[in-house]
């Protein structure tokens, strides 16, 4: 605060907020900057990582059939399998309401995708899942994938593969 006069010699006391706006575009200046760091921290440890889905104009397309990578599929009645090997059959649970229900599916997953060779050896697993299973039972296998050590995640989205092999199946 200072004092001054003004022309008729009385005392006028008046806010300096010189100092004040100073210390306001400091402080403004460190949030600015270290904001978006604290925003990717945040994002990193939330982060689950995945391929996007595969669209008709996209090349990089999995043909399940032919492929050499580790596809884990998930039909309708939730029995998880990779190629004709049968890992997990939680279609007893499917039907319960309990909020864990799937839990013990998932350890018995999470066991047996974690001893898995070719896995560990590639590195990266395929999620082929059927469109009308509960959407907590993929999010929850994908979270026993992550736990189990496997670094990348593909989904496959090509729908016209199963098409086809429905096809292949009515001939």
């Amino acid at each position: 605060m200072s004092m001054s006069q003004n022309q008729n010699g009385q005392m006028i006391s008046e806010v300096n907020v010189t100092p004040m706006v100073d210390i306001m575009l400091v402080l403004m200046i460190v949030f600015m900057v270290s904001a978006p760091m604290i925003e990717k921290e945040e994002q990193e440890k939330r982060a689950v990582e995945m391929d996007l889905p595969v669209t008709k104009e996209n090349a990089n397309r999995i043909d399940p059939e032919t492929t050499d990578k580790f596809i884990l599929t998930i039909d309708r009645n939730l029995k998880v399998s990779a190629g004709d090997t049968e890992l997990v059959d939680c279609s007893s649970k499917k039907d319960l309401a309990e909020k864990d229900r799937f839990e013990p599916c998932f350890a018995t997953l999470g066991e047996k995708l974690g001893k898995n060779e070719k896995l560990k050896e590639q590195g990266e697993l395929f999620l082929l899942a059927d469109t009308e299973i509960p959407y907590g039972f993929v999010v929850g296998a994908m979270a026993r994938i992550k736990r189990a050590g496997i670094g990348k995640i593909g989904m496959i989205t090509n729908p016209e593969y199963l098409e086809e092999k429905s096809k292949k199946g009515n001939k």
